[in-house]
């Protein structure tokens, strides 16, 4: 892809996130995204198909902003050390106001448009449980695990790490948990998970 074609692709996305994030994806539209992006509609589908496509590679681009992934795929330092990274990073990413935002806008619309919550499920939690269900898998091979369900095990992990922040914060619910009160969470649960999985 050429850099400008890129240029406008990255345009296009940061539009779309916001517009998804302000108005929701039903009030959000193809003609809105390239008006705010300052492209054609033309160009808009060029790059993504549909208001769909759009809306997943908007969500996935906000993950991998994270670095999920290659915390996943990271294999220097302990097991221990790993987990911490994701789960703080994880943490980070659930607690983010676009993130809240969209989570709120597939909870409210999922009578009505069921879909965009199944949008929202394959291109972020979907992906993040698959990716940590990897990196789960290759420490068992290595002996450093006794796993018997690596999805059951990778979801267990996430939802532990998820704690009362996240909760507080959907509910609004002041004042909010400070910044060392999660971190220590996040270190208590790390080593409770590598406890119950037999870590070495």
């Amino acid at each position: 892809m050429r850099p400008s074609s890129l240029a406008k692709r990255e345009q296009i996305l940061e539009a779309a996130s916001m517009l998804f994030v302000e108005k929701g994806f039903t009030d959000t539209s193809m003609e809105m995204v390239a008006q705010q992006a300052g492209v054609s509609k033309q160009t808009v589908y060029s790059h993504f198909g549909s208001k769909d496509d759009l809306f997943t590679a908007a969500i996935q681009c906000k993950c991998q902003r994270y670095e999920l992934a290659d915390l996943f795929a990271a294999t220097e330092g302990s097991l221990r050390d790993r987990l911490l990274n994701i789960g703080r990073r994880f943490v980070s990413l659930l607690l983010s106001q676009e993130a809240r935002q969209v989570h709120r806008t597939c909870v409210a619309q999922v009578d009505t448009q069921p879909e965009v919550g199944a949008l929202f499920f394959a291109a972020g939690p979907q992906t993040v449980i698959a990716g940590l269900t990897e990196m789960l898998e290759r420490e068992a091979e290595q002996g450093g695990l006794r796993l018997e369900h690596a999805r059951h095990a990778a979801i267990q992990f996430l939802m532990m790490m998820q704690g009362e922040a996240k909760l507080r914060s959907e509910l609004g619910i002041e004042p909010q948990i400070s910044d060392e009160e999660i971190d220590a969470y996040i270190v208590r649960s790390v080593d409770l998970f590598l406890r119950g999985l037999g870590a070495d």
